[in-house]
């Protein structure tokens, strides 16, 4: 295979998981359906397993650019930092609790300046705080669960569990831990 191309397919996955996440944002800007929503949360896991596979790639072909870093982050950005919280509206959740709603705001924030920092560095062998792409993946998840689990908001106050959720996944993503980077 050509240098030309170890280069461009790991960049196409990326902006496969950018637009996973752009037709998540769009498929959930009007009032929809229940199979809507889980459509979402399948699509946003969807593009954390593309994440996974497209800096896996990179790093095994020798073909990690700064192109692609960049294009890394903007796509977590969209799928792992705006995409869950317009889920999180689409349930119905930011409703339910002013404090949720400032989250939703600060949370995609402290994903940005997460991959600021990380864009700024050289962390080849481990990740300082939380990815985004965890977070992201654990708000998804919530909501998930919040989906399928129709007794839930029944049996728990939703807004404060969310608030918090929102909360600790901002703060473990602005943290300054060290977390090995996992080879597959």
């Amino acid at each position: 295979m050509s240098k030309v191309w170890k280069e461009k397919i790991p960049n196409i996955l990326t902006m496969l998981n950018m637009t996973l996440g752009i037709v998540v944002i769009f498929l959930l800007l009007y009032p929809c359906h229940l199979e809507h929503k889980l459509l979402a949360v399948f699509l946003i896991i969807a593009g954390g397993i593309i994440d996974a596979i497209d800096g896996t790639i990179a790093r095994r072909w020798n073909a990690v650019t700064n192109m692609g870093k960049q294009l890394d982050s903007f796509a977590d950005l969209i799928t792992f930092g705006l995409a869950p919280i317009a889920l999180v509206h689409a349930i119905g959740l930011t409703e339910q609790s002013i404090v949720v709603s400032v989250f939703c705001w600060i949370y995609p924030l402290a994903g940005a300046f997460r991959l600021a920092r990380y864009n700024s560095g050289d962390f080849t062998d481990h990740f300082i705080g939380l990815p985004i792409t965890a977070a992201g993946l654990i708000l998804t998840s919530y909501c998930g669960i919040i989906l399928i689990w129709d007794e839930l908001p029944l049996l728990v106050d939703l807004a404060p569990l969310t608030a918090g959720l929102l909360g600790i996944l901002s703060l473990l993503m602005v943290s300054t831990f060290k977390i090995n980077r996992l080879s597959f």
